[in-house]
């Protein structure tokens, strides 16, 4: 079972930062999943929030900044919002990397030609996730060589009767552990590369024996 970072080593280091994530390389983790958001001025920035305001303080959305703008932030322990090409630079292949497009109307098709561009030679392990089925369409559109998961947090998209004509495209699924239940009565596990977030404490025995692919965690070392 393949062990995933949840940005970073979120649980001890500040989240999606280039600290977290080499804390998360030094654990040994198989894979580290992050979060992308478009700068004002075009770049692939890794943060997870609508507004800076948990991180900094700041009410700004980091698609209403610049690159200079949001790197003179600290967003805890002297770290600052990393790039697309900083994370890649550090993680060079040594783990699997999820690069969850966070969904904005006026940014997305932009942010996914970015991140494209950025990733098609390093398809071997890059691999692309969002919620939006636009946002994962637009991606295979772009590039149907890049591995896509389809984020789940609803039971009603388990239980679509077209679930799988409509995800025919996308190689995991990554869902909601609270959705454990449903996710082993319609029977994903045996059909699916199934991915769980976010685990720590939760209890998944019979899931991994079913055959679950792998866990996204805070603390990878638990």
């Amino acid at each position: 079972m393949k062990i995933i970072a949840h940005r970073g080593f979120s649980a001890l280091y500040p989240e999606n930062t280039l600290l977290a994530f080499s804390k998360a390389l030094e654990a040994g983790v198989d894979g580290i999943e992050t979060d992308l958001r478009l700068s004002r001025d075009g770049h692939a920035m890794i943060f997870h929030d609508d507004t800076l305001k948990r991180m900094t303080g700041h009410k700004a959305a980091v698609e209403s900044l610049t690159l200079a703008e949001l790197k003179a932030l600290n967003i805890g322990a002297a770290q600052s919002i990393p790039t697309l090409e900083e994370l890649l630079r550090l993680t060079s292949s040594k783990a699997t990397l999820i690069l969850e497009i966070k969904y904005v109307d006026s940014t997305f098709k932009k942010l996914c030609d970015v991140i494209e561009n950025r990733i098609k030679d390093k398809l071997d392990w890059v691999e692309v996730s969002c919620f939006d089925d636009k946002v994962l369409e637009y991606m295979h559109h772009l590039n149907p060589h890049i591995r896509l998961h389809k984020l789940i947090d609803k039971p009603s998209v388990i239980e679509d009767k077209e679930f799988e004509k409509r995800y025919h495209y996308v190689s995991y699924f990554d869902i909601d552990v609270r959705l454990k239940a449903c996710v082993v009565q319609h029977g994903l596990l045996e059909k699916y590369k199934v991915i769980f977030w976010t685990v720590d404490k939760e209890d998944i025995t019979k899931e991994k024996e079913a055959g679950l692919y792998g866990v996204m965690k805070n603390n990878p070392t638990l």
